[in-house]
């Protein structure tokens, strides 16, 4: 999978739903690692999800958002086009996203999750540190099961620094495990460093054998 040219860019456009013109639309984006609904008011995404259905989609973001979406055939062929790039590598996902229903730690949460590069993970712990939070690696993991755009913004390769997956948002450990082999992340090389509980990074596998996994 090709890698996303490097950025260590955080900024995160945020925007605040109600105060915009648009309704609230949504459609289905078909992507290599299955069906992807995204909700989105104008050109700010509001909310993403792997694998549901339309109706189940239409219902939650009835319930988040106080509206009913309505459903349109295709997105915006521009914003399906940022998104398909993103999750095939080309280029890290650059479009608007809507994320003031979350606290600030929680956006300041996202915005450093955004910058892991494709193909390699974290730990909640790093990110913690990251932000100036040392000992909220805990509140982390909250930050990020509140993420309203799974995949845009990769929670998905953050782990737990004994080496376990963690949960997922999206779907659970499994399929946090399945988008990290997509990404062609070294799942046996994280799981190896469970005795160290220092699991800082880990790069993805590169031309059939494993690129170095640095710890600290």
């Amino acid at each position: 999978m090709p890698g996303i040219k490097a950025s260590c860019a955080e900024s995160l456009t945020v925007h605040c739903l109600p105060r915009t013109p648009h309704p609230l639309r949504y459609a289905r984006v078909l992507t290599p690692i299955g069906r992807l609904y995204v909700a989105h008011c104008g050109k700010v995404i509001c909310c993403v999800t792997l694998g549901s259905d339309g109706r189940r989609f239409e219902q939650a973001c009835t319930k988040t958002f106080g509206v009913r979406p309505i459903r349109d055939p295709r997105l915006p062929e521009e914003m399906a086009k940022q998104i398909l790039d993103h999750l095939a590598g080309r280029r890290r996902f650059s479009g608007r996203i809507d994320l003031s229903r979350l606290t600030p730690f929680q956006q300041r949460v996202l915005r450093k999750v955004r910058t892991i590069p494709v193909g390699e993970v974290r730990s909640y712990r790093w990110v913690a540190q990251a932000i100036g939070s040392e000992r909220a690696a805990r509140a982390v993991g909250t930050a990020l099961a509140e993420n309203p755009v799974p995949l845009l913004i990769p929670c998905h390769r953050v782990v737990r620094s004994d080496g376990r997956l963690g949960e997922y948002s999206g779907g659970g450990p499994s399929v946090k495990a399945t988008l990290l082999a997509f990404e062609g992340v070294d799942l046996d090389g994280v799981i190896g460093l469970r005795s160290r509980r220092k699991i800082t990074i880990v790069r993805r596998r590169k031309a059939g054998a494993d690129r170095p996994v640095s710890a600290a």
